[in-house]
């Protein structure tokens, strides 16, 4: 593994190049040897419609930017290249998988949050300290990194930050990991302003003042960026120096059960797509998973023949611990939706399970009351899809001359 010099490293990143044209490859073995653009809505492309560039084939070549408009991205590019719209929802799932393989081996995986939009998928930060004892040193644990993700076109970067570990794996080929350590300033320097998790607009604006590689933002004062880019300005100029303060945070795992099943013929009858959900449901709470369970929240996500994925989700007033109670929710919301089109096939999945058989209930009333609580702002956050606005109020300096200082709303969270 090439390093700089030999000082141990912290942080690897796993960086999975094109993810969405990769993941679309595997599904689709007819797209291999095309050129293919997949468009979204990301909301920083400024071409007809809004449209703009997710993910490309990487044989498009550098000149493509996610974020970038979809007419500007084709006023390059060559004439047979054929546009794809984006599947989101498999995408996520496929990214999952990959999560839940890493996470078998490492316990600290963070998935890349802070890029725009969806950017972040197929990027993967993994905390590595302590694993010298379990894999040996860091080739050996780039391999068994490796090996979780050999179904993909994978590169594997290590480093003392999260900036570092990436710009290692951008840099490295495929099959072969690449560390950094020590003054990374001359190995930045070279490098084009794109590897920065900032948006195509910000880019642009960095290309405007002259700014085209990490060299020439470290060469200007942090200051005078942060007066130019605000906040964005700031972490530009660490990055370009290798500085990174962000923390490696794992993710929260969620607990869910998923099942699966494909209809002979595409169908839009609910003659057909009910009976398909009851059997999915049937399937879900047999699973031990449910045993003695309930689910606050489920997802259905479909193919929809010639158009995009569908995706409906379905928070439960009350907590299903039965087909049954599911089964009613989700009927009653389907019997005012419309759907797009004939659906291919369709996947159910389970969230918020709560309700663990064997749970015993305090003594205390103050404790079930806060108990209750806390049921009942899980209850909220599933069908808000965010945190709910309560907050409780608490002394903090009851003493206190100031009255603003005597207590304090604080949002109560599950």
């Amino acid at each position: 593994m090439p390093t700089l010099d030999g000082t141990r490293a912290a942080v690897a990143c796993i960086h999975i190049p094109n993810f969405m044209w990769q993941v679309e490859s595997l599904r689709r073995p007819e797209l291999a040897g095309r050129p293919v653009i997949i468009v979204g809505q990301t909301g920083t492309g400024t071409g007809k419609g809004g449209q703009s560039v997710l993910d490309w084939s990487p044989d498009l070549g550098p000149k493509m930017s996610r974020g970038m408009p979809l007419s500007e991205a084709l006023s390059g590019a060559r004439r047979d290249v054929a546009l794809l719209e984006p599947d989101m929802p498999l995408y996520r799932r496929v990214f999952g998988e990959v999560l839940d393989t890493l996470e078998a081996r490492c316990p600290d995986v963070e998935p890349d949050a802070e890029s725009p939009e969806s950017y972040g998928l197929g990027r993967v930060y993994i905390g590595i300290w302590g694993l010298d004892r379990l894999y040996g040193d860091d080739a050996q644990v780039v391999r068994a990194l490796s090996n979780a993700v050999r179904q993909f076109d994978a590169r594997i970067g290590v480093g003392e930050n999260k900036w570092l570990a990436y710009i290692a794996a951008s840099a490295s080929s495929s099959g072969r990991g690449l560390k950094i350590t020590g003054e990374p300033g001359r190995f930045l320097a070279r490098l084009p302003v794109e590897l920065l998790p900032v948006d195509f607009k910000l880019i642009t604006r960095l290309h405007g003042f002259g700014l085209h590689t990490m060299g020439d933002i470290a060469a200007l004062p942090p200051g005078a960026m942060q007066a130019q880019f605000g906040r964005d300005g700031t972490l530009v100029s660490d990055l370009a120096n290798g500085i990174d303060h962000r923390p490696l945070v794992a993710r929260r795992t969620e607990e869910a059960v998923s099942e699966y099943l494909e209809f002979p013929d595409a169908t839009v009858s609910m003659a057909a797509i009910l009976p398909a959900i009851e059997s999915l449901l049937s399937r879900a709470y047999t699973r031990p998973q449910l045993a003695h369970r309930s689910a606050r929240e489920a997802k259905l996500e479909a193919n929809v023949l010639r158009r995009p994925p569908w995706t409906m989700r379905v928070a439960f007033k009350e907590p299903a611990g039965s087909r049954t109670k599911a089964l009613f929710a989700i009927k009653a919301k389907l019997d005012d939706l419309a759907l797009p089109g004939p659906i291919e096939d369709m996947r159910l999945t389970l969230s918020g399970l709560t309700g663990d058989a064997g749970r015993q209930e305090s003594l205390w009333t103050e404790v079930r009351r806060d108990q209750k609580l806390q049921e009942a702002v899980s209850q909220l956050e599933a069908r808000l899809g965010t945190a709910p606005p309560v907050y409780q109020v608490r002394e903090l300096e009851p003493w206190s001359r100031i009255p603003e200082r005597r207590h304090a709303l604080v949002q109560l969270s599950p």
